[in-house]
Formats: structure tokens, C-alpha cells, sequence
């Protein structure tokens, strides 16, 4: 039996076990004379063809598959373009031929956005990772979208600066990828989503045209600002072949916090004091609940592996928190004090500050390590990136763990429910290990968080995105006005429809259920 990455079984094909997806017809499947063209493009090895079937072809496997185990796709073939022109062929030809394609980076989609639901080809820009430039005066950097984000990360540092995302994926996640889904991640509090960073792209739209924006310009009001359309879209509109972003300055003042409480309104009251006391200085503020601290304990995935949790396990709540200033004297004596009277005014129950970078690294370890942990609880991962208003964002966890509980689902369908997130952007992530790949049971727990996110106007997608896994539920928090803009633009850069088809946009029956729920919400109904 072949297993996933996480070492369980590899889950079922999608096209199987999702009985209401029905692949289109408007798609044709591929032949040998489109396979002859693509050779004539690309070399040999830049094409990875499902000669056998797929559990039996591990490097295809790698492609198919999403990270959480939930999703499972039979390409027809993956290739690896070396150069926007090769794209923009490739682009053009499956336009005309109405091949469906699918995009991927890293493939590290926490929404089945990046792997085919049924025999799409993918074109991965693994082999385009190439850094073009940087300015170390103004900090602006153009790269292409297969580099990996730890490797750029670490370029920009031997200059003095960093990039403006940092997620738990880093080791795997590749730009292009993270500007698509217009990733947020643990440093957005600090430097802002994507939107505000990146200053153009250069992608390839579903006709194979080549459209380049990029500009390392920061004011440049010329027209629509066309990036912006590409950040977060998915792959539906069109392939990100290059960014121009700016990145920040490195500072040298950095502490890092680790505070435990007993509830989340305290959680909330030292938000807030945070932010009123170090208003310049704080780039992050997570939280994460007792089930999530002892589940990294568990596995031994905090570094170094034999590490104590640095305070008492015995809270309900716990933060990890950064600040990072200019001057490490000052900064150390600001993260003192405010540790302090925290403790002192009994907003939090117990609290620590790094004494050096690798106590700092060892307490953020149980944060970044979280995911890993959780995935490795059950064959699958139900999961969730829910954006909030503050007071409630830990409501969302106590809410679900009630409901499961009342339905006599912990210990027989889940695992168990972990709760952790970026109070400082209102995002919570609720992640629920199954202890079986069900998709009733997935749609079962779909059906309440997302109408409880409905409930109190929250959105079902923070930092995430849409995908396959999340479509039948845009309408949930989305207008029809809205959903309809979107087709448009849709039409626009992918007439044909091939760029990531089932993802994203939800069916007219899925719109239809989701304006019922959403109307539920409004006041007065």
C-alpha cells in the first residue's frame, strides 16, 4: 500500500470519492500528439508522464497529492518549464486544445488548490528559481516564482534584511505560490499582507499571454493596478512566473515571549497592552491552546527535541510573542518591564522572555512545529483558517469541541481539536486530525464551522484560500454580486477555462446554499 508523506495511507482519488465532482467535457484528454509538442518545447526530463497508475508512481505521487492527505488527483502528465516563454508556449497550445492545467509551486496548498481533481496536467515552476536582482539600497528584489521562500529568506539575510512572510512551510513553500494564495503567515502582523508588498509580477494568462508588471516602483498610479488582481487568485487567472517585492530591514533588538492564561479574554487584554505599550516594536502575537502545546510534546517535534516547555503546561492558553526594535539594550529592558506587569496586573498567569537566540528559536519551535504535529494524529487533517472578530476568535474552538462532544465524535470520527492562530490579524486555525478519510465526516464538520463562521460574519478563508476543499462555501461569506465579479474577471484572462478548473469559484447549486446561510446572518432574519 503506498503511503502519503505523513506515512499513512495514501487517501483516495478524489475523482472517486467526491461523487459530486463530475469532470467536465469540455476538456480534452491528452494524446500522444499533445505529449509530442510539449517534447518539442521542453527537454526530456522536464516531463513526468503517468505511464503507470498512480499509487504505484511515487515522484508522481509527490505532485498529486496535497500536504494534509485529502485530496488526490491522476495527472496526465507534470512539466517543468525553465523559462516564462516556455509557459506562455505551453499556455497558448492547452488554450487552443482545451487542455485543463494546474498550477503549482510547492504544493504545500493547505486548501486542494494545487493538485488536479481529476486528470489536469500540472506545469510546475520547480525549475524556476532563479533571484534576478536586488537593490541593498531600497531592499527590492525580483525573483522568479519557483524559489523556494527559506532559500530567498536566507539570501536576504546576508545583506541585513528578510522577507515580508514567513510561514511553518518555509523549508518547502515557493513564492509564486505564496503570492497566489496571497499567503499570510506569522510576520504579517508586522509588515502587512502581500497586497502592500509586492510592487508588480510578470505572470501568463490562460491564453498564454504575457503580461509584466514588474515594477520595483513604490508609487506608481498608472491604471488599474493589475497585480493585485493576480495576488490571491489561485492559479485561475493565470501563472506567476516572477515577483518584484520589497523586503524589510533585519533589527537587531528581538525578544521573544512565551505568556500563559487561563482564558482568551486575558489573551485579548494582553493583545492590547501589547499594542499600546510596544506599538513600533511588536511583529507577532500567537496563541495557542493547551491541546496543541501537548501534542508537540508528544512527537518530541520541539527543537532542541528534548526541550521542557519554558513555563507551566497546566494553562488553558498560551502566546508566543515577538518584538524586534533597533536598539537590543533598550528593547530588552521594554520586553522586562512589560513582562512584568503583565504578571503583576494578573493578565497573564505565568511568563518568560528568550534570554538568547536559541531559546528564542526553541520557543517559537512550538508554534512553527504545530502543523507537522497535528498532521501526523490521523490519516487526514480537517482543517481550518477562519478570520474573526477578536473577542471571538477562541469562541470558534470552545464552540466546535462543544458540538463535537454533543455528537459523541472525539475518540470515534476525530482525533482531537486544536486551536491556534494570529490574534494580532483576527485569524484563527482550527484543526481537527480524522482518524478515518471520510468525506461525509469532512463535509459533516464543513457544514458547522463554516455555518458558524457564517453566523457571526467571520470569513471562511484568511490567509488559506479557496481551492477545491472550501468552493462549495464561498458563498457563505461571499454576495452573489460579488461571486458574479469574479466569473467575469475569470472569463477575461481564462476565456477557455482551463487555469485550475473545480477550484475557487462554487457551483450555481453551491451559490444557491450558501446565500440561504449567508441570509441567516443578516439582522432581523
Amino acid at each position: 500500500m503506498t503511503k502519503s508523506k505523513h506515512g499513512f495511507s495514501v487517501t483516495e482519488l478524489t475523482a472517486n470519492k467526491a461523487k459530486h465532482l463530475t469532470r467536465s467535457p469540455s476538456f480534452k484528454k491528452l494524446t500522444k500528439e499533445d505529449l509530442d509538442y510539449f517534447y518539442a518545447i521542453l527537454p526530456r526530463d522536464n516531463i513526468l508522464v503517468a505511464y503507470n497508475e498512480l499509487g504505484n508512481n511515487d515522484e508522481l505521487l509527490k505532485h498529486s497529492t496535497d500536504w494534509y492527505n485529502l485530496f488526490r488527483g491522476s495527472p496526465s502528465a507534470v512539466l517543468f518549464p525553465e523559462t516564462t516563454e516556455q509557459v506562455s508556449q505551453l499556455l497558448t497550445y492547452c488554450n487552443k486544445q482545451h487542455i485543463a492545467v494546474v498550477p503549482q509551486s510547492g504544493n504545500t496548498s493547505a486548501s486542494g488548490g494545487s493538485v488536479p481533481v481529476f486528470d489536469e496536467i500540472i506545469i510546475s515552476l520547480k525549475k524556476m528559481n532563479k533571484i534576478h536582482s536586488f537593490d541593498e539600497l531600497k531592499g527590492d528584489l525580483i525573483c522568479d516564482a519557483g524559489c523556494v521562500l527559506e532559500d530567498v529568506d536566507e539570501y536576504l539575510l546576508s545583506f541585513g534584511y528578510q522577507f515580508p512572510l514567513d510561514l511553518p512551510s518555509r523549508h518547502l513553500c515557493q513564492i509564486g505560490g505564496n503570492i497566489s494564495t496571497n499567503a499570510g503567515g506569522i510576520r504579517q502582523m508586522r509588515f502587512g499582507n502581500l497586497h502592500g508588498n509586492v510592487t508588480g509580477l510578470e505572470v501568463v494568462t490562460g491564453e498564454g499571454t504575457i503580461i509584466n508588471t514588474l515594477t520595483t516602483l513604490r508609487k506608481d498610479n498608472t491604471g488599474y493596478h493589475l497585480k493585485n488582481l493576480f495576488i490571491g487568485s489561485e492559479g485561475t487567472l493565470a501563472i506567476v512566473t516572477k515577483i518584484a517585492i520589497t523586503t524589510a530591514r533585519l533589527r537587531q533588538g528581538i525578544n521573544v515571549f512565551v505568556f500563559g492564561f487561563a482564558t482568551f479574554e486575558q489573551v485579548v487584554q494582553a493583545f492590547s497592552k501589547a499594542k499600546k505599550c510596544l506599538p513600533e516594536t511588536i511583529s507577532a502575537f500567537e496563541v495557542l491552546d493547551r491541546e496543541s502545546i501537548e501534542c508537540v510534546a508528544q512527537l518530541g517535534y520541539q527543537q532542541p527535541s528534548n526541550a521542557v516547555f519554558p513555563i507551566s503546561t497546566q494553562h488553558n492558553l498560551y502566546v508566543i510573542m515577538e518584538t524586534a526594535g533597533t536598539d537590543p539594550e533598550y528593547e530588552n529592558k521594554k520586553a522586562i518591564k512589560f513582562t512584568e506587569d503583565l504578571l503583576k496586573e494578573g493578565i497573564a498567569l505565568n511568563g518568560i522572555v528568550a534570554k538568547d537566540e536559541a531559546e528564542a528559536t526553541s520557543f517559537w519551535s512550538w508554534r512553527t512545529m504545530l502543523p507537522r504535529a497535528i498532521v501526523q494524529q490521523g490519516p487526514s487533517s480537517i482543517h481550518f483558517d477562519i478570520s474573526l472578530p477578536l473577542p471571538l476568535l477562541y469562541q470558534l474552538v470552545t464552540d466546535t469541541r462543544a458540538w463535537a462532544r454533543e455528537n459523541d465524535m472525539i475518540g470515534k470520527d476525530i482525533h482531537a481539536i486544536f486551536g491556534y492562530g494570529h490574534v494580532g490579524d483576527g485569524n484563527m486555525h482550527l484543526s481537527i486530525p480524522a482518524l478515518r478519510v471520510d468525506e461525509e465526516l469532512r463535509k459533516t464538520v464543513d457544514d458547522f464551522v463554516y455555518g458558524w463562521t457564517s453566523q457571526y460574519n467571520g470569513s471562511i478563508s484568511a490567509e488559506h484560500g479557496i481551492g477545491l476543499m472550501k468552493r462549495s462555501y464561498l458563498s457563505y461569506t461571499k454576495s452573489r454580486s460579488s461571486i458574479s465579479s469574479m466569473r467575469q474577471i475569470k472569463d477575461v484572462f481564462d476565456p477557455n477555462g482551463i487555469l485550475n478548473p473545480y477550484k475557487l469559484l462554487p457551483t450555481e447549486k453551491e451559490e444557491n446554499d450558501g446565500a440561504i446561510i449567508r441570509k441567516r446572518a443578516d439582522v432581523g432574519c
